[in-house]
Formats: structure tokens, sequence, C-alpha cells
């Protein structure tokens, strides 16, 4: 496809007018009526290349682009009285600024002319230049790792006074937003309710002023927002009530638990005090039977000095009171006969 190509020069004038280097036509073509006296034909698109904000001195690329057959092509800045014509062999007429500036920032629009008359102009095309202040802080809150639902805030800050942000994510713009003063400078606040995963993707910002719209900061750093993988809502909200009736659940048999720890505790020390407040001077059991049964060999002595005990005495009474004194002094004899059990299993 051929291509006829009309280069436009910068200007340290802000408001100086394009000017074409080379063109078929040699000259540049006088600002005429006909730019007003639009017909029915439709309108031409405009595009730029790489992008419609160019850092400053880089070259952009200008492609108006009409139906088959339009033989001029114009192109015009909002706010000068001058174009540049190219009469193009094919579909397409590309215009170029070689140094991006502040003077050649702004609204562009094109026409066509075909058949006798001139097109509807393009949508206005914004060519913003970056770099001409430095460039603004970019952070998200509360963190730029944000689960499904969750609610995002991305703060664009700048050491300067501006009174307007605008946004851009993965290179293409998603919104502008005022600027805030915010300690010694400025801050804009882009709030993203309900994330998902469509929000997720690197974010830069950029700082500038209303009344010079097209001449922005340098771009902040880039901030990637991450978005967590997550099961669906409804599976969520089951979880997170069985996680709840089970730390209610747990509480309770904790609870229950402590309680009936506590009661067998009591349960114990009552019959401790029972018992020993019904017969505090009693020999524990243990002791009863260690004394009755003994060691062997002073069973065996008792039976040996029971054998020859005098025959004065009653043998009955010498066996008694030598297993007494086994069973140990400080337990006094109680009044009566010892219980025959005891007695007969001695004998």
């Amino acid at each position: 496809m051929n291509l006829e190509k009309a280069t436009l020069t910068t200007s340290r004038a802000r408001d100086a007018p394009l000017r074409a280097l080379h063109s078929p036509s040699g000259t540049m073509a006088p600002a005429h009526t006909a730019l007003l006296g639009f017909d029915t034909l439709p309108r031409p698109s405009l595009r730029a290349e790489p992008g419609l904000v160019v850092p400053q001195g880089n070259p952009v690329n200008l492609w108006c682009k009409g139906p088959p057959g339009a033989g001029v092509y114009h192109l015009r800045k909002r706010g000068s009285n001058n174009f540049v014509e190219v009469f193009p062999a094919g579909l397409e007429a590309w215009f170029t600024i070689p140094e991006m500036a502040a003077n050649t920032a702004g609204s562009y629009q094109c026409v066509y002319y075909y058949q006798s008359r001139w097109s509807e102009p393009s949508e206005p095309l914004e060519l913003r230049v970056s770099g001409l202040f430095p460039a603004p802080s970019l952070s998200a809150w509360p963190s730029s790792t944000v689960a499904p639902g969750q609610d995002v805030t991305l703060r664009c800050h700048s050491l300067l006074f501006f009174d307007c942000s605008a946004l851009y994510k993965d290179g293409a713009p998603v919104t502008q937003a005022s600027a805030q003063p915010h300690g010694r400078g400025s801050q804009a606040n882009f709030s993203i309710p309900a994330v998902n995963s469509t929000p997720g993707g690197t974010y830069r910002c950029y700082s500038f002023q209303s009344y010079t719209s097209h001449e922005w900061s340098a771009p902040s750093d880039p901030l990637e927002l991450r978005v967590t993988a997550s099961a669906p809502a409804s599976s969520g909200l089951t979880a997170s009530i069985l996680l709840g009736v089970s730390a209610v659940l747990l509480l309770l048999l904790l609870l229950l638990r402590r309680r009936h720890r506590a009661r067998i505790s009591k349960g114990s020390r009552e019959v401790k005090k029972t018992l020993k407040s019904s017969d505090p001077a009693a020999t524990p059991m243990e002791e009863r039977l260690y004394a009755a049964v003994g060691d062997g060999r002073q069973t065996e002595e008792a039976r040996q000095d029971d054998t020859a005990a005098p025959t004065g005495e009653d043998p009955q009474q010498v066996t008694y009171a030598q297993l007494k004194l086994e069973a140990g002094a400080a337990d006094p004899p109680r009044s009566g006969p010892a219980a025959p059990s005891l007695y007969a299993a001695l004998r």
C-alpha cells in the first residue's frame, strides 16, 4: 500500500502553527471554509502509534483512514487555524511528529476530500506528552494482593501539587480522578470495589494540571495488582458457617470437660473427708492385712513361742498378745475379744 507522508515540526512557541516540511503539493494548504462545510460522508478514523501518551522527545505517527478514492487528507490541531495536507495513494494518510513536546501535544482531528466534498471530522485524538514533571508514586491499600470481592484503593501521590491524575492499566487508560492536597504534595485515590480477576494487572499513574491537560508527568513505577484464587462465594459462605459451628461446639466440649473434672475432684475430696472424720484413728486396710499375714519367719517364731509357753498360762492369751505386738504398738487394743474370723485364720 502506497502512503504519502507529511512531517510536522515542533516549535518552542506553544501556539506556533503546524508546518508541512514536504508534501506532494510542495506547499502548505491554506485554511479554507471547506473544513466547515461538511456533508454526509462518513467520518475517518485517526490513531496514534506507538500510543496516545508519548515521552518527551520521542516521535509519534498519526494515521488517518478514509474510504477508497479519498484524494486529500487534512490534519489539524484544535486551537490552530493551520493544517497539514497529504495526497495519499492508498486508504491512509501518515503524519509524523518527529519529537514530541508540549507545543505538539493536544487534540487532533483529520478530514478527507471525496467527490467534491469534505467528510465530517474524525473523533478527537488526545495526544499527550509525558515526562515534563517528576513521576508520582502508586500504592495499593490495604494491599496489592487481594481476594475476589475485596475492595482496594490505588493511591497516586505526587511531591508537587497537581489537581488531576490519570490511571493506566497494561498501557491502556482506565480513568482520571481529581487530586487533593496531601502533605506538601497532592494525592488522587482510585477505588476499585469488589475486585475480581479482571482488575488484576500492572498499573501506572500520571499527574497533571487540569488547565494543561495534555502535559503530563513521568509515569509512576509499575504496580502489579494480584487477585488470589478462591472458591465460589456460596462454598466460601458454607465453609465459614461450618467453621463457626465447629468452634462453638469445641468450646462447649472444653467447658463441659472442665466442669466434669471439677465435680470429680470435689467428690473425691468429700469422700476422703468423710472417711477421715468417721474413724480418724483407724488403721488402713493394707496395714491390717500386712499385720495379719506378716513375714513367714515372724509367724513361725510366734508359733514356736506359743508351743514353748509355760503351762501355767493360757495359750490363746499368749498368741493374742504376740499378734498385737506385730501389728504395731501405736494401735492400742480395743476392748473385747478379737474378731473370730481373724483369730481362726491365724490359728
